[in-house]
């Protein structure tokens, strides 16, 4: 199946590819491997929730923000690739979450990004290694982020 059309079963929407605010690629791809640059959860270009989880972002907000990172991801593969279909399996996945330093769920909150690949792409394409590290503080002080490399069809 499509993976949009599998996004969309779930209630799940591609959001606009929204062009970076500094110097860098969005996506660079290399040898079949599109590396993507690290992901906030920016609407319409504006961190709409900063801060830390534990403190100001509760588990709840930290994995929606953690999901629309992934869901941007995606954008970007799409503009870049021109369709998701081209993508062949979702190899890593760093996920990044600025929190307080006994917050202890920073890998459930991965998950919320790790379930939109999995959804999109299916469980032998969607499912990747991960890394998950838990951080003082997060450009623009966005409580989560993602990176993410994937392998691509010619």
């Amino acid at each position: 199946m499509n993976p949009e059309t599998n996004l969309t079963q779930r209630n799940l929407a591609l959001p606009l590819a929204e062009a970076p605010a500094f110097d860098y690629l969005p996506l660079s791809i290399h040898n079949g491997v599109a590396y993507l640059a690290g992901q906030l959860a920016k609407v319409d270009g504006v961190l709409p929730d900063p801060g830390k989880v534990g403190q100001e972002i509760d588990e709840a907000e930290a994995g929606r923000q953690m999901q629309l990172c992934a869901l941007q991801s995606l954008s970007w593969l799409k503009h870049y690739l021109g369709s998701l279909e081209k993508v062949q399996k979702v190899l890593h996945l760093n996920a990044y979450v600025a929190c307080t330093e006994d917050f202890e769920f920073i890998s459930r909150i991965a998950d919320y990004a790790s379930s939109v690949f999995i959804t999109a792409f299916g469980d032998e394409n969607g499912r990747h290694a991960r890394s998950v590290l838990g951080m003082v503080r997060l450009p623009q002080n966005a409580p989560v982020m993602i990176d993410l490399r994937v392998a691509v069809r010619d």
